[in-house]
């Protein structure tokens, strides 16, 4: 839907916050809900901006921040991109906030890769930004066209169900150790050091064409990011190059098929994640710090921590009943797995799906075995009816 109307724009806009619950309606007569919208600059997130503004005096009741990040890589234009977005806000009467990062220091510091370390840093920032604004949800300017792109992205790579979920309207926003993608929804949820929280996705029903043509229409300039264009990036000749090809020569509506996809992965994952909550339930016991085991229902999942709240202090370890789990389907007893290892603090990045059958198979082989290695210093053993997971030795 392309139009030269900016108001119908920003009722889109509207309309899909309401659609998803991503924001508090004025009529409920509350005071204004603090968010903290990330904004680099660049079109979707500028369109995303104004729209927010112009909602807020209207339908919503939010008390919006202007979050931006200099990655320290493009030097000269990152600066004017910071100024940019910081003389935006002031025009839009909205607190600003900035910040600068090494993103290159970073990289070599904790030997990823410059992408990875941007994400941890946009991760930590956004982060620190909405717990100084006392805000527990962060705007992001993904677009539906992100979505698509993301979802051929992952499975060209080698997905599972929970890649095919991704990008939707809200989610958790990981800490700089936690995977970002849908694998989080069966974990733990709860932010550590805090109250967790939310990402919210304004934009991700509306286009990329939609997005330009309502700043033309409103005479509004953004900034354009010179390393979207590199062909060095995957992403980018997956943009550029072969989702034109699909719509050429296999689907012209290839972009209308892959959400679809995600809809209903998405929907697939809620079902599995209420089949998780009630194995977890029935099988597991978690040990506090201090104190005996407890049985003890899942966290809450990551996209239900607006109606259900965080989890409370983590374990000090997971006991699993090994008679029960073994007859659990293969799916499950991942699940339970990796949820065990999120939840003593030890990560997914590390936990692939080979890992973690390998993992169960060791655990389920005899009814003494381990210790298996786990992530995060964390260690598996299996000792009769009983599994334990929890700190491996000399980690104690």
């Amino acid at each position: 839907m392309k139009t030269d109307d900016p108001s119908k724009f920003v009722a889109r806009v509207g309309a899909c916050i309401r659609a998803h619950g991503l924001l508090p309606s004025v009529r409920k007569g509350t005071g204004p809900e603090p968010v903290v919208v990330g904004v680099s600059g660049g079109a979707d997130s500028v369109a995303m901006l104004l729209a927010l503004h112009d909602l807020a005096r209207s339908d919503f009741a939010v008390a919006l921040t202007v979050a931006h990040l200099h990655h320290g890589l493009r030097e000269n234009t990152a600066d004017e991109d910071r100024l940019f977005v910081e003389n935006l806000a002031k025009r839009l009467g909205l607190p600003c906030t900035v910040n600068r990062a090494d993103v290159r220091a970073e990289a070599e510091r904790d030997g990823v890769g410059i992408e990875e370390a941007a994400r941890n840093a946009r991760r930590r920032f956004l982060i620190g930004a909405a717990r100084r604004a006392g805000a527990r949800k962060v705007a992001l300017g993904h677009t539906a066209d992100d979505r698509a792109e993301t979802v051929l992205f992952n499975i060209l790579r080698g997905t599972g169900l929970e890649g095919l979920a991704t990008l939707g309207p809200h989610a958790p926003l990981p800490s700089p150790t936690e995977s970002p993608t849908r694998q989080s929804r069966f974990g733990d949820g709860a932010g550590r050091g805090g109250e967790a929280i939310e990402i919210i996705r304004p934009l991700v029903d509306l286009s990329r064409a939609e997005v330009r043509a309502f700043l033309e229409a409103r005479g509004q300039a953004w900034r354009e990011d010179e390393t979207n264009a590199d062909p060095a990036f995957a992403r980018n000749r997956l943009r550029r190059e072969v989702l034109p090809l699909l719509r050429e020569a296999a689907n012209p509506k290839v972009d209308e098929a892959l959400l679809r996809l995600a809809d209903q992965a998405g929907d697939a994952a809620d079902v599995l994640t209420d089949a998780l909550d009630a194995a977890w339930s029935g099988i597991v016991r978690e040990v506090p710090a201090s104190g005996s085991a407890r049985r003890v229902s899942r966290p809450a999942a990551p996209d239900r921590l607006d109606r259900r709240g965080g989890s409370g202090d983590p374990p000090r370890s997971v006991v699993i009943d090994a008679d029960d789990f073994a007859l659990l389907r293969p799916w499950l007893q991942g699940a339970i797995l990796r949820r065990a290892v999120e939840r003593l603090g030890g990560g997914l990045k590390h936990m692939s799906a080979e890992r973690t059958r390998a993992a169960v198979d060791a655990l389920l082989s005899k009814s003494v075995a381990g210790p298996v290695e786990l992530p995060g210093g964390l260690s598996a053993t299996r000792r009769r009816r009983a599994i334990r997971i929890g700190p491996r030795e000399g980690n104690v």
